[in-house]
């Protein structure tokens, strides 16, 4: 071999290429052991959508409350409002003041039909628990589910 510089650096630049691990995502395992937030409070809870979509109204920093369920209400502050699309996607986030580390997202979609539908949850990301904005039967329940069941890590 005439050049063994130009040999050593071409097995050297290999060498690395192999052994860089730069598209491996590193991998969190779940961590099923968080505490819920939401123990004391049922599976179902009725959603009052009416008392929600006066929510999308407030100003960002705004303190607002709305009855979350019997015996509690969510508080929090406006973090951050959004209208899309010709006001056919409004959104809202508000950070819990009384579930420390829960945030609500709540969003009413408009379709195209005129067609109003709601989505939203609560959730902290401190926690094992959080709850969703489902639909049964024409009426909107929030429904615990696991934080794992919303969110891949």
């Amino acid at each position: 071999m005439k050049n063994p510089v130009k040999g050593i650096i071409c097995l050297s630049v290999i060498f690395v290429c192999l052994k860089t691990a730069a598209q491996t995502p590193p991998v969190r395992e779940p961590d099923m052991n968080r505490p819920s937030l939401f123990q004391n409070l049922p599976e179902k809870i009725s959603c009052r959508i009416s008392d929600l979509s006066a929510l999308l109204e407030s100003e960002t920093g705004r303190t607002v409350s709305f009855t979350f369920s019997e015996n509690s209400s969510f508080q929090g502050v406006v973090s951050s409002v959004a209208s899309k699309f010709d006001n056919s996607l409004q959104s809202i986030v508000v950070r819990s003041t009384n579930f420390p580390g829960a945030a609500l997202s709540f969003s009413r979609i408009t379709k195209q039909d005129g067609s109003i539908a709601y989505a939203g949850r609560i959730i902290s990301f401190q926690h094992g628990d959080a709850y969703e904005i489902s639909q049964e039967n024409g009426q909107y329940f929030f429904v615990k589910k696991g934080f794992y069941d919303l969110v891949n890590e």
